[in-house]
């Protein structure tokens, strides 16, 4: 089995990134940052690193850092903004997944996806939960894929955590996005599928037919 390449090329913390800073990998820029925060018992955007990198020919970014909330009938949100552009073709599906624990508590990554802005147009969504951890595979009523695909989106996380009457302690240690580009795969349509089901006996009877007369 082939290993894994994987390709750091940018890094900067979240501090940086929300005070006019971009970053880079492959044909991908991600700028606009900007986050809003409420009631975390530990965040400093100083100390959250933003990560840009590549692996096998997708390109990520994560969030990597303390994100959590320690205490007894209590709640707290995060939300990060940022703006993705591809130069070099459209982006067809985003997916997400977090490394974090629960506690007697909580959380969930709400995901929205937009054009023209952030509150824009909206072309996907995805929500994780305790205990789902990523996307994909995508909950029912969460949309990964992009249709038509874009070249420019803007993303917003909304990290909600939060702990009942016994003390609890939510914690999100990491945050990361995938990027699929090029051109998204076409589902067999089931009428198609339907036609070709019907052409097999057909099919089959044509072939002994041939094979009889082979043999004559």
């Amino acid at each position: 089995m082939a290993a894994m390449i994987q390709t750091v090329h940018a890094s900067l913390s979240l501090a940086q990134l929300a005070s006019g800073g971009t970053i880079s990998i492959g044909d991908k820029t991600f700028s606009g940052f900007s986050y809003t925060e409420s009631g975390l018992t530990s965040f400093d955007a100083a100390n959250i690193t933003v990560t840009a990198y590549q692996n096998d020919g997708v390109d990520y970014l994560t969030w990597s850092g303390n994100i959590s909330l320690v205490g007894v009938n209590a709640t707290a949100d995060l939300k990060l903004n940022y703006i993705v552009t591809a130069s070099a073709g459209a982006i067809y599906m985003i997916d997400q997944a977090y490394t974090g624990s629960a506690q007697n508590g909580l959380l969930s990554v709400d995901e929205t996806v937009a054009t023209g802005s952030f509150g824009g147009t909206v072309v996907a969504y995805s929500h994780l939960s305790t205990g789902d951890l990523s996307d994909p595979p995508a909950e029912a009523n969460d949309l990964l894929n992009i249709i038509p695909p874009q070249s420019s989106l803007y993303v917003t996380k909304d990290i909600l955590l939060g702990v009942g009457s016994a003390v609890g302690l939510i914690s999100i240690t990491q945050v990361t996005q995938s990027f699929h580009q090029g051109p998204a795969p076409v589902p067999e349509s089931p009428t198609v599928i339907a036609g070709a089901l019907l052409l097999l006996p057909f099919a089959a009877s044509t072939f002994r037919i041939l094979r009889k007369k082979r043999t004559v």
